[in-house]
Parts: structure tokens; sequence; C-alpha cells
């Protein structure tokens, strides 16, 4: 990992320091030094579980990366459940899938294209992202076009219940069959390769890379040995890692969740714009960091994984884990949102799917994504409510 995010964990102690001495803390200091201090946080949460992985094998590793690949974004969402700010839960949902679909897939193409002019990558992997994430949006649509008639209305908390609990249950095929597959493949390296999309470059390695990129693509992390040589640490030290990190991110949300409504009235931001763009960008730095690093280093068929592979856990797991914690807090979470928000999932799904078709990709594609991102962001920064 680099060196800065080592310095940087010193930032994780500032805000819950503040908040035990007795003095006055400033809204807006507490909301800058818990922004800062939760990037290593989630860095070191990723890089805990791919360290537990490696003894525990790619069945319960799946698992851990689903559970904890998104911690700091599911922290913060249920502590903003118990505040009651159901809106700020809603957009840091759809800001997490668009977020992945157009600002970290779209600066990876524009960095890659950049530097290598087309890239290329197979286009098979890219249909089966893109049927996953029409399937993770039916599942946010569907519930909104229901709710449309008012004797339907009644019965949306019904309805995003049952649609969660299939949510839930396609993730877990889709990652039983992803670990079946990798496992398979290295079992039969021959039988499961891929015929190339387009002409091979000098940067291109077979083998078991192909391999890493399954698992990228269902945990939404990336393989830290497509970014260099790694030694594994004990595994306890492993463990006691991830269980300070995510006590950490746990004490570090709840003092966020407990800024933004005055850091917003201060800035002049509504809470549905910090949800939909602060929120999203802080859990997943360390993700966006990766992926826009193997884009630069010539392999964007992993930066696909990695945008996809967190847009479609953060819609088919995260998404339904709240509802159903939700139920134990006074108000209830639904899978009913904005008609705008739905839009942008929409647009971003129909990018994302028209980006992987021919197999190839360029500067002007990863443009015109960010282009889509930056107009979502300047809607809903002057929108008020």
């Amino acid at each position: 990992m680099p060196r800065w995010l080592y310095y940087s964990l010193l930032l994780t102690i500032v805000a819950p320091v503040l908040s035990l001495l007795p003095i006055a803390k400033p809204p807006m200091v507490i909301f800058v030094f818990t922004v800062l201090g939760l990037i290593p946080l989630a860095a070191f949460i990723g890089r805990a579980t791919e360290d537990l992985e490696h003894y525990v094998g790619p069945v319960v590793g799946g698992l851990l990366n689903a559970t904890f690949g998104n911690a700091p974004e599911l922290i913060i969402s249920i502590f903003a459940l118990q505040a009651g700010l159901i809106e700020v839960v809603k957009a840091s949902i759809t800001g997490s899938v668009i977020s992945n679909a157009l600002l970290v897939l779209g600066g990876s193409l524009a960095i890659g294209g950049w530097r290598w002019g087309e890239q290329y990558f197979d286009s098979r992997d890219a249909g089966q992202y893109s049927a996953m994430m029409v399937m993770a949006v039916a599942g946010l649509l569907i519930p909104y076009a229901a709710s449309i008639a008012p004797a339907n209305r009644a019965r949306s908390e019904p309805i995003s219940i049952g649609i969660s609990i299939i949510l839930l249950l396609v993730y877990v095929m889709y990652l039983a069959l992803t670990v079946f597959h990798v496992r398979s493949a290295r079992r039969n390296p021959t039988r499961h390769k891929k015929p190339a999309t387009a002409p091979l470059v000098p940067q291109r390695e077979a083998g078991e890379e192909e391999e890493r990129e399954e698992v990228a693509a269902v945990t939404g992390g990336v393989d830290p040995r497509e970014l260099g040589e790694k030694t594994f640490p004990a595994p306890w030290l492993s463990i006691l890692i991830l269980f300070g990190t995510t006590l950490g991110t746990a004490w570090n949300s709840e003092l966020l969740v407990g800024t933004i409504e005055p850091v917003g009235h201060q800035l002049g931001w509504t809470p549905i714009f910090i949800g939909l763009v602060i929120i999203p960008i802080v859990g997943n730095a360390a993700e966006h960091s990766s992926s826009l690093v193997v884009a630069y280093k010539d392999r964007v068929d992993l930066s696909m994984a990695i945008a996809a592979g967190s847009s479609i856990q953060v819609a088919t797991f995260v998404a339904p884990v709240l509802v159903l914690v939700s139920l134990f807090f006074k108000q209830h979470l639904d899978l009913i949102f904005q008609p705008l928000e739905l839009v942008l999932l929409g647009l971003a799904t129909i990018l994302f799917t028209f980006v992987s078709l021919d197999g190839k990709s360029s500067w002007l594609e990863g443009m015109q994504l960010l282009a889509v991102y930056v107009m979502a962001c300047v809607v809903f920064f002057l929108i008020p409510g």
C-alpha cells in the first residue's frame, strides 16, 4: 500500500479525540477530519480482507469481501438510518452505483486511453457485468413503478422487503458462480481460456490474471498482485486490523452523520448532495484509486471489473441489507427512489453497456462518462431538497 496511507491513519483519530474533549467543536472541523479519516480506514479494511482470503480460500474470502468491501458506506448508512436521514441513505445508494459506473470507469478509460490509445477487454465478461447491472437497477426501478398508483403506496414496504430478499439471493448465486468458475479454471485452465477479442498487445499477460479479474468483478476490489508483489501478515494480525479499522470506521461514521445537516446548511449543500456525491467518494476512495492505477498500467479490463463489481455489490447487497436493517429502527427504508435518481441509474447502466459492446475503449468514451457524472452533480447541487 502507498506509504501516505500509513501516515494518513493519524487523521482517523482526530475527530474521535475532539469529540471527547470538553470544548466547542465546530461541525465543519469534525466533518473534514471524519471524511479524511475514512479514506485510509476504507483502504485498510480492503487490505485486511484480501490478506485473510489468502488463508481462508476464495469461498470464505468472497464472503468476507462481500461483507466488508463496502463496510464504510454500509456503516455510514446505518448511522444515517438511526438518525432518520432516509433520503441521505437513498442518495448514497444511487450515488455509489452512479459514481462507480460513471466516475470510476470514466476516469479509468480517460487515463488509460490518454496513455495507451485504444485499450482492449473481453466483451463477454463486460456483457455479464452489464446483465447483472440491468437486473440490479430493475430491482430499484420496479418498486417505484409499483408505487405510482396511489392504492399501492401502502404496500411499498413489503414490496421493498420482498425485492431485497430476491436481490440478496441473486447476489449469493452470482458470488457462488464466480467462485466456482475461478476454481474450475484453476483445475483446467485450457478449457476456460478465453479467445482474444482483439489483437494482443505486448502489455497483455495470460494465465492466472484472468482468474484474478473474476474475483475482482464479484468483490469490487483489486488483487494486490496486479499492483506488485506483496507479503501476507499472520491471520491474527489481519483479523486485528479488520476489527480495529471497522471500529474506527463506525466511530468516525457516527460523527460524520451528526455533521451532515449543520455542514449542509453552512455550505449550502443539500443532504441529498452529500449522500449522492461526498459519501460514495469517501467510502470507495481505495477502490477508485486502484481502478485508476491498473488502467494507467494498461489493464482496463480489470478497471471495468472493479467499477462493475462495486456497482453490482451496492445494488444487490448493500441496498437490500440496509432495507432489512432499517426494520429495527423507527423509520424504515424502502426502495422507492426519486425519479431523477432512477433516470441517472438507467443512464449509467445504458452507457456502461454501450461502452462494453465492442471490447475496446478510448479516452473519449471515458470523458463522455465523466461528463454525464458532472452533469448529475451539477443538477443535484443546484436543485434544493
